[in-house]
């Protein structure tokens, strides 16, 4: 037997490694969930005809999204270079901490379904100073560097028109509630962006 032959035998296989790390950076996405969400009504998945079922798309696009990377793990797809799973690993880092910390800034606030309580107040800091809706930030960095741990195009793309297209629906239906509901909100939006601080 050759040494060739061997040293093929015992090489890493990267690929299957940098994915794993993106399923566990997704898995933090869970745990934050479990960890820092307030009980109570909080947690609660009963949806408000409010919520205009955005709660289930979401939950339906994440599904999908998570099963991607497997789907299209030896599909002859296009590559992306080796930096793009160190970078998606980082993403997610650092969607986890934005998550976080908008999640410890509303606390009972920060609710699974879309809902408005009368002693509800506009939320203008921390990461709310800058941006509407800093939690859907946090979770869209998550899924597009958990992508990125994939280094396939399709999988990138696919996360980013299932969790793009989830999360701009998700704002629409949050936006039509809080402008209803929640007084001051008005003149809040008309100071902040929605996701993209001082973009959008």
């Amino acid at each position: 037997m050759g040494f060739g032959a061997i040293g093929s035998r015992h090489s890493v296989d990267w690929g299957t490694l940098w994915s794993a790390a993106g399923y566990l950076g997704l898995g933090g996405f869970f745990v934050v969930e479990a960890l820092v969400r307030k009980r109570g009504a909080a947690s609660s998945l009963t949806a408000s005809t409010a919520d205009q079922a955005s709660t289930r798309v979401i939950v339906g696009a994440s599904a999908i999204a998570a099963c991607l990377p497997a789907v299209f793990r030896n599909a002859p797809a296009r590559s992306l270079p080796d930096v793009a799973a160190p970078v998606g690993l980082a993403l997610e880092g650092a969607g986890l901490a934005v998550r976080v910390w908008s999640m410890q800034t509303l606390g009972t606030g920060y609710s699974r379904t879309l809902q408005a309580d009368a002693r509800q107040q506009v939320v203008d800091r921390g990461p709310y100073r800058l941006i509407r809706h800093p939690g859907y930030l946090g979770s869209l960095l998550v899924w597009v560097g958990f992508a990125l741990t994939s280094r396939k195009v399709p999988v990138v793309v696919g996360v980013l028109a299932l969790l793009g297209g989830a999360y701009r629906h998700r704002i629409g239906a949050e936006e039509a509630l809080l402008r209803r509901e929640l007084p001051g909100y008005i003149a809040y939006s008309s100071r902040t962006k929605r996701l993209i601080p001082f973009v959008w």
